[in-house]
């Protein structure tokens, strides 16, 4: 079976779960989750920089020897996935399932050939949601879940800051593409 057919098929599903809805209204929330994308994206930095910067520890009155690099982790993941929920309302699309907003991303942004005209211009001014971010998504996703729910996460400073570079360009690149 062919991807798009796959991908056609688990949206369906998710449609009829009601775990993804559409709805022209929906449209509307395009922008508030593309700002909470770069909040969050904010709020990763802060906190990436207060794990590396010991004049911030000092002014907050935290230990030298404090990080917080899982929730970088954490918070880079949400502000990507909340950029890929505003790329899924300006389709009309609000997601409940994190695996349904990933299956519409990838079939509607990276390989559906047969888009409505408004996605058309959208695909040849930026190719989108490339495939290298959609995995960078998935991948930051897995992070994001040893990072929050393993007692004992060994996360180190590099795959913080790989999160949170991951982010920026997951971001950014919705960002281009739902300006255009």
């Amino acid at each position: 079976m062919r991807r798009n057919e796959f991908l056609k098929r688990k949206i369906a599903r998710y449609l009829g779960k009601e775990q993804l809805l559409k709805k022209q209204e929906y449209t509307k929330l395009e922008k508030p989750f593309l700002a909470k994308a770069r909040k969050n994206f904010t709020v990763a930095n802060l906190m990436f920089k207060i794990s590396e910067q010991d004049n911030f520890k000092k002014s907050l009155a935290l230990p030298e020897s404090f990080e917080t690099y899982e929730w970088v982790i954490i918070v880079s993941y949400y502000g990507m996935y909340t950029s890929a929920l505003a790329a899924l309302a300006k389709l009309g699309f609000k997601s409940k399932s994190h695996a349904a907003t990933i299956a519409v991303l990838e079939n509607r942004y990276v390989r559906e050939e047969n888009l409505e005209t408004k996605h058309v211009d959208k695909l040849s001014k930026a190719y989108t949601l490339s495939k290298e971010l959609i995995t960078k998504l998935v991948k930051t996703k897995t992070k994001r879940e040893t990072a929050q729910y393993d007692a004992t996460p060994a996360i180190s400073r590099e795959m913080a800051r790989t999160a949170l570079s991951d982010a920026d360009e997951f971001i950014t690149k919705v960002e281009e593409v739902l300006s255009k």
